[in-house]
């Protein structure tokens, strides 16, 4: 008879107990985002403390808010509501969902990929931070032949292919007092050759002149 009426009390007990958990659950719902369900007799929704949060409603805790240190910067700052936000700093790009880790940013030459930053394969090229390898551009599709050939970090350089320099392509213009200099000694030259000569044939009369009398003329060479 007592250990039957113990076993009634102990399941009032429960069934006391059950309806007393369930009925603070059904209040905890109307607790709003932001505040937290008090675990008390009076059943109260008290507001987050100082740098925590509470992102739904109904929660029986509120949540620490994220610090953004080091590495990292805040983005947004923590309210009653929602966490804080991180971002990376200068030179650090962030890592997987909510930016929860931060790697160097890739230099030129190199492009981001899954584990991490690698160098630009041969015929691809990146000038920029961040940025992905491009293929060299290819000269011949517009005639052209390269100048430069190009590297991890700078694209090729493009120019005139070698038949664009034949010798009958280009014509060369002379500077006009080049050309009136040029002028002058032809000028000169053509003038000085009869002078001379006419001075020569002169000097060779001369020589041969011999002035006697009419009887005694004969040849010069006796």
């Amino acid at each position: 008879m007592r250990n039957g009426y113990c076993g009634i009390v102990a399941t009032v007990l429960v069934v006391m107990n059950f309806e007393r958990m369930r009925s603070m659950q059904d209040f905890c719902r109307n607790c709003p985002a932001g505040t937290y369900c008090v675990k008390n007799k009076s059943q109260t929704c008290s507001r987050c403390p100082s740098n925590s949060f509470s992102s739904t409603s109904g929660q029986k805790a509120c949540d620490i808010c994220r610090s953004c240190e080091g590495v990292f910067r805040t983005k947004k700052a923590c309210s009653p509501t929602s966490d804080a936000e991180c971002e990376c700093i200068s030179g650090f790009h962030c890592l997987g969902t909510g930016c929860r880790m931060c790697e160097e940013d890739c230099k030129q030459g190199q492009e981001l990929a899954e584990e991490g930053c690698k160098d630009c394969s041969f015929g691809t090229f990146n000038d920029q931070k961040n940025g992905i390898c491009r293929p060299w551009t290819d000269c011949s599709l517009d005639g052209k032949s390269v100048l430069v050939n190009g590297t991890k970090e700078r694209d090729v350089v493009c120019g005139p292919t070698s038949a664009d320099f034949s010798p009958g392509t280009p014509s060369i213009t002379m500077p006009a007092p080049v050309t009136q200099l040029g002028s002058y000694f032809v000028a000169v030259r053509s003038i000085g050759e009869p002078f001379t000569k006419q001075v020569q044939t002169a000097q060779e009369e001369d020589s041969c002149s011999c002035r006697f009398p009419e009887e005694e003329e004969g040849d010069c060479g006796l």
